[in-house]
């Protein structure tokens, strides 16, 4: 037996905490989509083959011959002071205000998630979610034991009736609830915006119940099609702890992200992030400066955007040939990711061995829930396979539904419901 699947023998000396860290399905598929003869519709990878190497070659050596000691060696914690500036003007693109003191820069947006849930959740305090909502958040915020409450949402996103409702409910038990996360833009995983509508209505609710907003917004100048929606940093600074990342629009790889938040929020971020990691890496901080102020990073953003659209429209072409009638799903302006439900009687995580089978990967929608929900959904991912990949990957999809489908309406399952439903909170 491998030493992977031995008996702990420290189980007894782990934090409690630790009972409620679970792995990501995505990160646990990834060494089988790796594999070169699965067409993986599951990872959330940016193309970064749309990268031409030089232009990093010369941010890099630029850093080395302007000033590599420091390059090479620790930084300020809140992160490089010219990268802040940068920041600031990509915050500005999608009509955001932002200084750069306002901004602490983090080890991914990710990091950001760790810090905030380390900073503001203590055993059995309540927060709101998004349903179904990205699984890297819910795993930070589960490690602190949070009571987590979801919302409900539609094509325009989370229903903000649901969530007056809950708030009212958990008011009225005398439970404060410390914070709503939400991403506001093509949503990880649904692919949904939220309505300019329910954004001025949902800080409308967080001013009346005195809570925060986390505002995750990695996706945000990935707009393909569309009119853009305002940043809730844009609408209520004062209430909005925003996170961003340069992983989507440059690179993954140098772990770059970021936090703007009032200033009192901020300062508690900082010390969390001291005990973590000191600073962020200075050496990719100083690549990114060198990017972001000499290259021609709007451009490239362009050039991404003409990709994912026509790897968007590519997929939901082959959905709408081979899927139409066994499955819905949404259909996303911009960023990596859209939403499918099956029929009711489909549990997408016992499907998946066979779409392995198949050749085939996706995610199942059981892991973009806290608790329970999305057990007949999947996130499919368009930005990394190329539009031929993306439609085989559908044709094949389509014959493991098919036959999941023909078999359990020969065992008489199909009587368990068979409805599709375009609210995602069907699970």
């Amino acid at each position: 037996m491998s030493p992977r699947f031995t008996l702990d023998p420290f189980i007894e000396q782990y934090a409690h905490r630790t009972s409620s860290m679970l792995s990501s399905e995505i990160r646990d598929l990834l060494a089988v989509t790796a594999r070169p003869d699965i067409i993986s519709l599951a990872g959330g990878l940016p193309f970064t083959q749309a990268f031409d190497p030089e232009v990093i070659l010369r941010s890099v050596r630029r850093v080395l011959a302007d000033d590599y000691a420091a390059a090479l060696q620790y930084g300020p914690t809140d992160g490089f002071a010219p990268l802040k500036h940068n920041l600031v003007e990509v915050m500005r693109e999608e009509g955001t205000s932002c200084f750069p003191e306002d901004i602490m820069i983090t080890n991914g947006a990710q990091q950001g998630l760790e810090m905030i849930a380390k900073t503001f959740i203590n055993p059995g305090d309540h927060i709101i979610v998004e349903a179904p909502s990205y699984v890297g958040a819910l795993n930070s915020f589960l490690s602190y034991q949070p009571r987590i409450h979801t919302v409900p949402m539609d094509e325009h996103g989370l229903l903000p009736e649901r969530l007056r409702e809950l708030l009212r409910e958990l008011t009225a038990h005398g439970e404060q609830v410390k914070f709503i996360y939400t991403i506001p833009n093509f949503q990880n995983p649904a692919g949904i915006t939220l309505s300019t509508e329910r954004r001025l209505q949902l800080i409308e609710a967080a001013r009346d119940y005195d809570c925060l907003i986390v505002e995750d917004n990695p996706y945000g100048l990935l707009r393909f099609e569309g009119t853009a929606c305002p940043t809730l940093r844009s609408l209520a600074e004062e209430r909005v702890i925003y996170l961003g990342t340069l992983s989507k629009i440059f690179s993954a790889g140098m772990r770059i992200g970021w936090i703007a938040a009032p200033h009192p929020i901020l300062n508690k971020l900082l010390l969390a992030k001291q005990s973590a990691d000191l600073c962020t890496s200075s050496f990719t901080q100083r690549v990114a400066h060198i990017y972001f102020s000499e290259e021609d990073w709007r451009g490239q953003v362009q050039r991404l955007l003409d990709i994912y659209r026509a790897r968007c429209h590519a997929m939901l072409g082959s959905m709408d040939e081979h899927l139409s009638g066994l499955a819905e799903w949404t259909r996303p302006q911009g960023g990596f990711f859209l939403w499918a439900f099956l029929p009711q009687f489909i549990k997408t995580s016992e499907m998946l061995a066979s779409a392995i089978e198949m050749k085939v990967a996706y995610v199942p929608g059981s892991g973009f829930f806290p608790y329970e929900g999305g057990e007949n959904c999947m996130r499919l991912n368009y930005s990394y396979a190329d539009n031929e990949m993306a439609e085989e990957g559908i044709k094949r999809l389509a014959k493991v539904i098919k036959r999941e489908v023909s078999l359990a309406k020969a065992l008489g399952l199909d009587k368990k419901g068979s409805s599709l439903s375009i609210r995602l909170d069907n699970g």
